[in-house]
């Protein structure tokens, strides 16, 4: 006997409009993830009489009732899905940058309406590659090397740049050296899933 059916003026309708006005869910959490990994989705309640249903952007694409599993919307993740009786929850693998949204679980049982559960999805790429790029102008009135450099990472494209000696942050500095002085530079890029980093040593030469 399907409750979802069953209760839908009743259960149901409540939980939807607890669910439109966010009466009925937990505050939405924030999941970060890499291009690549998995997202496991639990549906944690007593599992006596208990149904499920699992919405990506508000498509149910995943239900559990009389015990069982069912795709519903199988072509949104193709053979990406994966469903674990043991614990009632299905997992979404080998994450894409598109599969970025909102991600809920309704449960229903007899006696019960449960809090909607509610994640929203980040999916970062990985940094690839960090290089130094720059520039320099001899100033020979002064004997000095004005340096421009910027640091350019490939991948994600929302990340924070950091530099060591000089300690500062953005993804440019300016420095200036004497005649046959010498620097090493220290450029870290990250974002939330990854880290990578690269050195250049420039030397201020007159033009």
């Amino acid at each position: 006997m399907n409750l979802f059916q069953e209760s839908r003026c009743s259960i149901l309708g409540v939980l939807l409009v607890f669910f439109l006005q966010g009466s009925c869910a937990d505050p939405d959490v924030e999941v970060h993830k890499a291009v690549g990994d998995s997202l496991e989705l639990i549906a944690d309640y007593p599992k006596k009489d208990l149904e499920v249903q699992w919405k990506y952007n508000m498509i149910t694409f995943a239900e559990y009732r009389n015990d069982d599993f069912q795709k519903v919307k199988s072509e949104l993740f193709n053979n990406r899905l994966k469903m674990n009786e043991n614990d009632i929850s299905v997992t979404v693998t080998e994450l894409t940058l598109q599969d970025s949204g909102r991600f809920v679980i309704v449960a229903v049982s007899k006696s019960e309406q449960y809090k909607t559960k509610v994640s929203v999805l980040h999916v970062h790429d990985l940094i690839r590659e960090v290089k130094i790029e720059y520039n320099y102008v001899w100033l020979q009135s002064e004997n000095i090397c004005m340096f421009h450099l910027r640091c350019v990472a490939s991948g994600d494209q929302n990340l924070s740049y950091s530099w060591i000696s000089p300690q500062t942050q953005g993804s440019q500095l300016n420095i200036s050296l004497s005649l046959a002085e010498s620097a090493t530079l220290n450029c870290t890029a990250n974002n939330t899933v990854s880290v990578k980093y690269t050195t250049k040593t420039v030397v201020c030469t007159e033009k």
